[in-house]
């Protein structure tokens, strides 16, 4: 597609017409005219005065506007012909005053047309000067626009990879450490670990089709960490106590795939499965001011310098900031009276095709 050599803005008449009027009023300054003319001649010259700069300077913008549909790039080339532009358009604009002045074709020659044509040069430069630097800015603000577009997209692309890859390294420590139950249950009690390998299988069911997803339901992540404690409270027994409390109505709301699972299986292995009497996880979720808080609280070991920083709730934290910015929050707090309480704290969305899913 040709690039035209300048676009004429729409405001360009009305600033024309203030130039002529500003330019009409030299008349009205002049002291021997109201000296030696009545009123009402006054203002019919100067209305006179109007029309004649109003043609002059309609016709430039004419001129000017067709000559700016030439597909001219380099500045100097823009230049030159707007120039040209201008005494073309001042010069039919005068030849077309006279013959409005004597009412009939004027028989001036060409070069005293010119010559009058050039008291518009000042004017048409300085105007011309804005309309091609406008133009220019145009350009620029649309080639930074157009580079930021391509860097946003390419933001975005960064940060659904590394979304993926944190996901990625959330997924073994689920798999490996159920995996390491169920083959050792099956050596010392091959009953429970069939028990196991069911509950294994039904975890598999759940999880699996959430695991390249950038967002699931609550009611999704609720069935799989349901499943995943099912598991875990076939190796652990009694020393595993849970609850969950998720209202029907919260389960629409969207979530980050595996976020519950990563409270939960941080709160397990650093809160709970070092006690040998074990403890309890109590998993909750409420809307507060348009978020949907999750809590994981425990009865473990408590808040420690170790559970602040593991990888698991390091990536959970780089996929909140990646989904929402500043939005999303996780915050490790002391559990009373023992244990720790981690919030989770997202902007509230829900999805109704998920929650027909959940329903079904």
């Amino acid at each position: 597609m040709n690039q035209r050599a300048w676009n004429v803005p729409r405001a360009s008449v009305a600033f024309a017409m203030l130039i002529c009027f500003a330019l009409s009023t030299q008349l009205l300054f002049q002291r021997p005219l109201w000296d030696q003319w009545a009123l009402p001649d006054i203002a019919a010259a100067w209305l006179l005065s109007l029309r004649d700069f109003s043609v002059v300077v309609m016709s430039i913008l004419l001129v000017v506007a067709l000559a700016g549909a030439l597909p001219l790039r380099r500045l100097a080339s823009r230049v030159l012909l707007f120039v040209a532009a201008l005494l073309m358009g001042a010069a039919l604009g005068e030849w077309v005053v006279l013959w409005l002045q004597w009412k009939d074709r004027p028989t001036v020659d060409i070069a005293t047309v010119l010559g009058q044509s050039w008291r518009w040069l000042p004017i048409g430069a300085v105007t011309g000067a804005i309309v091609l630097f406008r133009q220019r800015t145009r350009e620029l603000d649309s080639r930074i626009h157009d580079s930021d577009v391509t860097r946003l997209m390419l933001e975005q692309q960064r940060v659904e990879l590394q979304l993926q890859l944190l996901q990625s390294q959330i997924e073994p420590h689920f798999l490996f450490n159920t995996l390491a139950t169920i083959r050792r249950l099956h050596q010392t009690d091959p009953a429970r670990g069939r028990e196991t390998l069911a509950g294994f299988v039904h975890y598999l069911r759940c999880a699996l089709p959430e695991m390249r997803a950038s967002e699931t339901t609550l009611g999704r992540e609720v069935d799989l960490i349901a499943a995943y404690l099912d598991v875990l409270q076939v190796r652990m027994g009694s020393r595993l106590d849970f609850s969950i409390d998720v209202a029907p109505c919260l389960r629409a709301y969207r979530v980050p795939p595996l976020s519950l699972a990563t409270l939960v299986e941080n709160a397990v292995k650093h809160g709970l499965g070092s006690l040998p009497e074990g403890g309890r996880l109590a998993i909750g979720a409420r809307l507060e001011d348009g978020y949907v808080v999750l809590r994981v609280a425990d009865t473990g070991t408590g808040l420690t310098a170790a559970q602040g920083t593991g990888t698991g709730l390091t990536n959970l934290r780089v996929r909140l900031r990646g989904l929402y910015g500043d939005a999303g929050t996780l915050v490790l707090s002391a559990n009373e009276p023992r244990g720790l309480a981690a919030t989770l704290r997202i902007p509230a969305r829900q999805s109704d095709t998920s929650a027909i899913h959940d329903a079904a």
